[in-house]
């Protein structure tokens, strides 16, 4: 259940911190003073999308709209599949940007506002006037139905048969559109061509390597033969230290003293020569055993295949090379696989129609219970004279099943049994969705259902009894309810007034919750209108004490 609400800079609303209690909350105003923008805090909340330029009261901040929760147990195995924490007292939060972008959080974990809503979904449900999705939306009316005899075990087998047939199908489709064998001598020369050229992995970057090495090596052995002709070529300073070393150590015979100098000579002959070997032996490792010019035409061999196949790189040509490969033997196999598919489609088709006669029957034992329960909602609705009556029509496989649900309405005796969303006007459209929504309510675990004037075209007693089935529901759930009926708002455990102040400059809405007192005045208000009678105080003191 919802537990408060704050709003910062969203529409008229400056601040806004509202708490939200259990029951029923009757939230009224003046039209335009700002109850669809309290709900659409709440939806953008939920993870409505919106555009989120055009909600910021002040243009240059940011605004905020945040939710604390209840949230059920159930959802905790969800949570942590998303890496989300998961705390029953839960709290989301949107933050929409002066740049036009948002933000969504989850007790201060980041995610998609479609995680939001997705949750949100879980849990919650807002219902407007405008809203005709349970009058016309199969799936929804199938979860009605399975919320009454949760057919779990015939609906998964039904499902995961349905599954494997549609991608039996789905594999058929590509396979039937895929090339025929008119193209095969085409794919067959270019995948002979490329099996030729026998590119392999990695190839083309090797090729590349020793290109530039062989360009590294011609570089450095120039200077290298350069070094070595300094050492011990035509400059001859190895002959020269030599000769030094000779005349050296023939004057070291008469004069010992020179013993020392001639040791360091030769240790510098010694190192020299050293250098020299190391000099060579790298001209030596550097001289290639490749042909440089072989490479370069495999090079631009191996370029025009990437230009003439349209692909990145060369290591797409292998991939290239076996996706034609696979594609020659489909289209070879075609008939043969085409023919294994129709089997295997047909088995699944006869096992899909048995799964869904299981399926349809656990449905049929709800029908006449349900079609009581919604006879039973539609009295509290005033609607005691009509009849409803829930149909099957067979259709074609789809995920529901063989059969589709088909609500059948008639308002007065005497009128023929018509489809609903044809026949019903828009008053008894409204009351309709709320006995659907209170059969809904009872079997499916929501914690909180929002009402957006889904009274509207109905007055009088009328409107009481729909006050007393929406009293009746908070019970079980949280209610919040945006109506202009005292009738309605009187049933309230909690009443919301939304109103509307401007000055000169600026213009806010904000929410006041009632006093007992501030109650009489309001209801008081909606019956008689700007001018408050006794009588009409008097009328609203008798629903306050009616609820």
């Amino acid at each position: 259940m919802l537990k408060r609400l704050r709003i910062q800079n969203f529409i008229l609303i400056d601040q806004l911190d509202l708490p939200i209690f259990s029951g029923m909350t009757a939230m009224t105003g003046e039209t335009g003073a700002g109850k669809s923008i309290l709900l659409g805090a709440l939806g953008v909340a939920l993870g409505q999308r919106l555009s989120a330029k055009a909600v910021l009261k002040d243009k240059s901040v940011k605004a905020i709209v945040e939710l604390e929760l209840v949230l059920p147990r159930h959802l905790e195995a969800e949570f942590h599949s998303k890496d989300i924490d998961f705390d029953t007292h839960s709290v989301f939060r949107r933050e929409l940007l002066p740049n036009g972008k948002s933000r969504a959080f989850i007790n201060d974990t980041p995610v998609k506002s479609s995680d939001l809503a997705y949750f949100a979904g879980q849990f919650i449900d807002i219902n407007s006037q405008s809203d005709s999705g349970l009058l016309t939306d199969v799936a929804k009316q199938i979860e009605l139905i399975d919320s009454f005899v949760k057919p779990e075990e015939e609906r998964g087998e039904y499902s995961r048969i349905y599954s494997a047939l549609k991608a039996v199908l789905k594999e058929q489709k590509v396979l039937i559109e895929q090339a025929d064998t008119s193209d095969l001598d085409y794919l067959e020369f270019l995948y002979h061509e490329l099996d030729k050229a026998n590119i392999k992995p990695g190839e083309y970057e090797e090729i590349e390597e020793l290109v530039r090495l062989n360009k590294n090596a011609s570089d450095f052995n120039e200077q290298y033969t350069e070094l070595a002709e300094l050492i011990g070529g035509n400059s001859k300073l190895l002959d020269q230290l030599f000769n030094v070393e000779s005349k050296m150590a023939r004057l070291a015979t008469n004069e010992a003293s020179i013993e020392s100098l001639l040791e360091k000579l030769l240790e510098i002959i010694s190192q020299t020569q050293s250098i020299e070997r190391d000099i060579l032996d790298r001209i030596a490792a550097a001289e290639l055993t490749v042909d440089v010019d072989a490479l370069i035409d495999r090079k631009h061999q191996i370029d025009g295949l990437i230009r003439k196949h349209r692909v990145l790189d060369a290591d797409a040509l292998v991939v290239k090379f076996d996706a034609l490969g696979a594609q020659i033997k489909s289209i070879k196999d075609k008939d043969s696989v085409l023919k294994k598919l129709k089997s295997e489609q047909i088995k699944l088709e006869g096992s899909l129609k048995t799964a869904g006669t299981k399926l349809h029957a656990k449905r049929l034992e709800s029908t006449q219970f349900i079609q009581n329960a919604l006879i039973g909602y539609l009295s509290d609705v005033d609607l005691p004279k009509a009849k409803i009556e829930l149909i099957w029509q067979e259709q074609s496989p789809a995920s529901i099943g063989l059969y589709k649900p088909l609500f059948m309405f008639s308002a007065n005796p005497g009128s023929p049994l018509e489809p609903l969303n044809k026949v019903a006007s828009g008053g008894e459209q409204s009351r309709v969705k709320l006995a659907l929504k209170a059969a809904l309510g009872k079997h499916i675990t929501l914690s909180c259902q929002i009402f957006d004037e889904i009274d509207t075209g109905i007055s009088g007693a009328t409107a009481e009894k729909v006050g007393n089935l929406m009293s009746e529901l908070a019970n079980n759930q949280q209610i919040i309810t945006i109506t202009h009926l005292p009738q309605v708002a009187s049933k309230g455990n909690t009443h919301w007034l939304i109103s509307k102040s401007s000055t000169e400059t600026t213009t806010e809405s904000s929410v006041n919750v009632l006093t007992d007192e501030a109650r009489v005045e309001e209801l008081a208000r909606m019956l008689s209108g700007a001018k408050i009678t006794q009588a009409a105080k008097n009328q609203a003191e008798a629903l306050l004490k009616a609820r």
